[in-house]
């Protein structure tokens, strides 16, 4: 791979905060490796994200329309 293939930070749109996103999601991978449910990882990536004074809302419920009458199911991202 040549370096003119390589992306740079500061061409990306919100590339610090890709950055730190990334770094904080590695970090936790790098301590718990891999096996785990994505419960075990989605609070520990909380943890890091609190360490990192990241702002982040977890668990966050987006509703779900369907021919425009909401449902009472709701998608927790």
């Amino acid at each position: 791979m040549g370096t003119n293939n390589v992306i740079r930070n500061e061409n990306l749109i919100l590339g610090k905060e890709v950055y730190a996103l990334v770094g904080a999601a590695m970090e936790v991978h790098t301590q718990l490796g891999c096996g785990f449910l994505e419960s075990v990882y989605q609070e520990a990536f909380e943890m890091e994200l609190c360490t990192r004074n990241i702002p982040f809302e977890a668990q966050k419920i987006l509703p779900i329309q369907y021919k425009g009458v909401r449902l009472e199911k709701k998608l927790y991202r």
